[in-house]
């Protein structure tokens, strides 16, 4: 079963859920997602956002999943960030990045981000 808590196409109404409101109780999606941001800000344009639990019937094993959907400056790639979280253990269990082309829908790259709370992606350290 799919329960959707948020949905929006306006890039304020996702600042003001993931950020203003502190609504999205994800702490490591959004971290990776503030990063993304702070770098590509000026060379992305938000499309989209959801957010949604899942459970399999009769099971209250609940996972919240995160999408945020971007175009790349050209808009030749959409870029999907998405996460999974165990709600009851707070445990990330997946994060990935995909690098999607815009008129062939078919993701050209994906990178894990997070997996079983363990984080992949780190910051890289400015060469002197």
């Amino acid at each position: 079963m799919q329960k959707q808590l948020f949905h929006t196409t306006n890039p304020g109404e996702l600042g003001t859920y993931f950020f203003g409101d502190r609504l999205l109780d994800f702490p490591k999606y959004l971290t990776f997602l503030m990063n993304f941001l702070d770098k590509n800000n000026q060379q992305v344009q938000f499309l989209q956002a959801f957010v949604h639990v899942e459970s399999k019937e009769e099971e209250k094993d609940e996972v919240l999943t995160v999408e945020t959907v971007f175009y790349n400056g050209d808009k030749t790639k959409i870029i999907r960030i998405w996460g999974a979280k165990d709600i009851e253990s707070g445990v990330a269990l997946m994060v990935t990045m995909e690098f999607i082309n815009s008129e062939t829908k078919q993701t050209e790259e994906e990178y894990i981000v997070i997996e079983n709370d363990e984080e992949f992606y780190h910051e890289q350290a400015p060469e002197n």
